[in-house]
């Protein structure tokens, strides 16, 4: 049996490429997440948990910017991998949109902090750098998808209509609830209770799927695990 040797030319070599970038980049992201939360600090000479406790409960704004961005990030680069499980070949549109999917990824560290500084405040615009960077991720991520998807593009095999909806369901999912809580902010304080709703919501559209469709969405997710 001959075996075989991805060389650099090879298609399978150069997808792997991408998919290891990719990889990559979402592990930094998420990693520069925790990176902006120091570790309180206290100069007195006697120091007590009380004040230890304080110094720690300002910290709660950020763990929670951290924690929803971190799941964010995680559902954006679960829905990448199912992407690219269907991406057969690479050319120069892929590529490119790739690299416009990654470019809010990296910036969201930066949006999560700003937006955890002043979680407190009454202001409107962190909130809003944060709802443009959710937003830019579902709009690339979708875009990203409809190349993929596209037969012109030839850089997948036959996708049937089903998947494909299904997908851009999930993929513009995120940026229509945190378009959503934004305009609850401008009346309510609580609105940051809405996106931890986010992942019951992407599996009500999963189970949706999978009871109105279950022989074709059991065709290509069968092995990913994913809850029906």
């Amino acid at each position: 049996m001959k075996k075989h040797i991805k060389t650099p030319n090879s298609e399978e070599f150069q997808l792997e490429r991408v998919v290891f970038f990719n990889d990559a980049v979402f592990a930094i992201a998420i990693t520069l997440l925790i990176i902006d939360i120091k570790v309180p600090e206290l100069h007195s000479t006697s120091i007590s948990d009380n004040e230890l406790m304080f110094k720690l409960s300002a910290l709660i704004p950020k763990f929670i910017g951290f924690v929803i961005s971190f799941f964010v990030i995680g559902l954006y680069w679960l829905a990448h991998h199912r992407m690219f499980k269907f991406v057969t070949a690479i050319n120069q549109r892929l590529l490119w949109a790739n690299l416009l999917f990654l470019l809010p990824i990296v910036i969201m560290p930066f949006s999560t902090s700003f937006l955890s500084e002043y979680y407190f405040s009454n202001l409107r615009l962190p909130f809003g750098i944060y709802t443009i960077n959710i937003c830019m991720t579902g709009f690339f991520s979708y875009r990203l998808w409809k190349i993929i998807t596209n037969p012109k593009n030839k850089v997948s095999d036959t996708i049937d209509k089903v998947i494909i909806q299904y997908n851009t369901a999930r993929a513009l999912t995120i940026p229509f609830i945190f378009i959503f809580t934004f305009l609850v902010s401008f009346i309510t304080t609580y609105y940051f209770f809405i996106p931890p709703f986010i992942p019951l919501t992407t599996r009500l559209i999963t189970r949706h799927y999978f009871k109105k469709y279950p022989e074709i969405m059991n065709k290509y997710y069968r092995n990913d695990g994913i809850a029906k």
